[in-house]
């Protein structure tokens, strides 16, 4: 299952590669960081879920509580199955 997270900036102090690394170890081995594209403009990140050994509810709502603790802008979005959905709603 696929999971993208469209963001317009960084958290202040990381970069991509931080976050990438960052996220790869929330996922453990229920997923990993597969791709992305971004500028200065911001950008987005591709995930690739395994939804063979686990609901993958729980790895979005795992991506979901990182990108709060790590500060990323209100207008963060995760994608998944086409719906958009707020990182803090």
């Amino acid at each position: 299952m696929d999971l993208f997270i469209h963001y317009s900036s960084l958290p202040e102090g990381k970069e991509l590669a931080d976050i990438v690394g960052e996220l790869n170890e929330v996922l453990d081995d229920h997923g990993a960081v597969c791709g992305g594209e971004g500028d200065e403009t911001g950008g987005r990140l591709d995930l690739d879920l395994e939804d063979e050994k686990i609901n993958p509810k729980y790895a979005q709502m795992a991506v979901k509580a990182y990108l709060q603790r790590a500060e990323f802008a209100r207008d963060t979005l995760i994608e998944i199955g086409g719906m958009e959905i707020g990182i803090y709603e």
